[in-house]
């Protein structure tokens, strides 16, 4: 009886032959996924994507279901009054006013809103692709990362701050919403923009956040010691050092502005927890000072309206990152708010001293908003009834004559309706088979998988130390395609059909080129 044949060791020819066969194979199966994996947001509004700090309140007096539709409500005026195509740049940007100008500041709500909205407005990536490349076509002339604080402007084109920061952190958004691998690249974008702002816009001693890239760090009238409140925002200091691997530096950032707001509502807040638009350090111990007059009128050291952003800006970091310092800082202010007003809404004025001495009669929404994403932070039934009341009063209200109050109002009910997220944060989870770690499993990583089979490990999903078949079946069963995103509202994971007849075919092709290969070879 004749003895079986003796197959003989593979050789590195034959097993380069046997691994180009079994991409074939998988490839050739894989043409009707890729033809689906085109970029769907991964974190469609209306699910809330990031858990809250324990303990958070959201409003109880509206269902979930209610609450996203107010929200997307709002979004939609907004969207129609104040968002524009730009003829100009071939891209989008956000009005002001009737003058049709358009500020940094604005086009950052912007960028970071639409993020926000994707599965509600299926324009929001085209918008937002519009609305940066609208910043592109403007500039600083002084630091061209950052974006000209104002168009047109005849006085220079220079930048501010919370333009340029909102800017870098709707640039995080739409890596998280989008990935970065179609034809914007959002996370070097931001990175970019980052970049800028540690550069051109924080003190390089004092780690305060300056005015615009036109202060000199050790100027006389303004400098890295005077610095304005509302641009305090920890939350997205956060991310940037998460995104540029720099968390170092960016919590120096956060521990920075966080001692400013410590010692102005100990010492000239402290009935309160109120904050003033603009803040100067002086003398050789750099005492923080509220200062009136320094950049926009009398009103700069009062809670005017850019420190009327402050509840809002501190609270987000306080439900998104449960930061104790933080949290204590926006509860001061929410508490004050809340018994000053005896819970009522209506009760709120437009700007305030920081002793409580309200400088108006009149109301602006506002004012009123962003107190109800502070009230988040709160414990019991009476903050509880307070964030309802502060909720119901604002949710159909608009600003007409500019675009802030409708800006500021909108961010809020994002963060109080659970809708708000940290892009760095949502995407911290790899998903098994993410090769390139964009927040999502689609054709862009089998693409790496493809360029790494057998000679690399940059789509090494199990661990082993290499990139081959058993990868490929990770990268399969949490393929997400983008009809089932669509379909469900999701990004949940979803398994790939089962192979077809074709596909099972090729697999055997496969298998017999292989065969044929290892007989020649004995």
């Amino acid at each position: 009886m004749p003895s079986s044949p003796r197959l003989a060791p593979l050789t590195g020819a034959v097993r380069a032959r046997l691994q180009r066969a079994l991409l074939f194979a998988i490839l050739f199966c894989s043409i009707p996924l890729l033809a689906m994996s085109a970029h769907a947001q991964q974190f469609p509004f209306g699910t809330q994507h990031q858990a809250y700090r324990p303990g958070t309140l959201t409003p109880t007096n509206f269902t979930r279901t209610q609450l996203n539709q107010q929200v997307a409500n709002y979004y939609d005026v907004w969207k129609g009054r104040w968002l524009a195509a730009d003829s100009a740049s071939s891209g989008w940007r956000v009005k002001s006013d009737s003058s049709g100008r358009t500020v940094s500041e604005g086009q950052g709500y912007g960028m970071v809103i639409v993020a926000a909205m994707a599965g509600h407005d299926p324009q929001a990536k085209t918008i937002f692709d519009g609305l940066w490349k609208f910043r592109l076509a403007h500039p600083s002339t002084i630091d061209s990362r950052l974006m000209d604080w104002e168009v047109p402007n005849p006085d220079g084109n220079d930048s501010a701050f919370d333009g340029d920061a909102d800017i870098a952190y709707g640039l995080l958004m739409a890596h998280a919403q989008w990935g970065s691998s179609g034809a914007i690249d959002y996370l070097a974008a931001a990175r970019n923009v980052i970049a800028g702002i540690r550069a051109s816009t924080i003190g390089p001693q004092s780690r305060l956040p300056m005015l615009g890239d036109w202060v000199s760090p050790n100027g006389s009238t303004y400098s890295q010691w005077t610095t304005r409140s509302s641009d305090f925002m920890p939350g997205h200091f956060r991310a940037y050092g998460e995104a540029t691997g720099d968390p170092a530096f960016w919590n120096s950032v956060v521990t920075a502005t966080q001692n400013v707001v410590t010692d102005i509502q100990s010492n000239e807040s402290a009935n309160t927890g109120l904050l003033p638009d603009f803040i100067k350090l002086v003398g050789a111990s750099r005492d923080p000072q509220p200062a009136p007059n320094l950049l926009e009128g009398a009103n700069d050291g009062n809670y005017w309206y850019n420190a009327g952003r402050d509840p809002w800006r501190l609270g987000v970091d306080a439900i998104l990152n449960n930061d104790p310092v933080t949290l204590a800082q926006v509860q001061k202010i929410s508490d004050w708010a809340r018994t000053s007003t005896g819970g009522d809404p209506n009760k709120v004025r437009g700007g305030y001293k920081l002793d409580g001495t309200p400088l108006n009669s009149w109301q602006d929404i506002f004012f009123i908003a962003p107190l109800a994403v502070a009230a988040m932070t709160g414990e019991g039934a009476v903050d509880q009834q307070w964030l309802n009341s502060l909720y119901s009063r604002v949710y159909q209200s608009h600003n007409t004559g500019d675009y802030y109050g409708d800006a500021v109002t909108l961010q809020s009910l994002l963060a109080v309706t659970g809708n708000f997220w940290d892009p760095m944060a949502v995407l911290s989870t790899a998903t098994p088979g993410d090769f390139d770690h964009d927040g999502d499993v689609d054709g862009d990583d089998l693409t790496r998988w493809k360029t790494n089979f057998g000679v690399g490990n940059q789509a090494d999903a199990d661990g082993d130390g290499d990139t081959d078949g058993a990868d490929f079946l990770v990268w399969q069963r949490n393929y997400q395609p983008a009809s089932s995103v669509a379909r469900t509202g999701s990004a949940t994971t979803t398994a790939v059909p089962e192979p077809s007849a074709a596909c099972l075919a090729c697999w055997l092709v496969a298998a017999a080129m292989g065969s044929s290969i290892r007989r020649r070879a004995g």
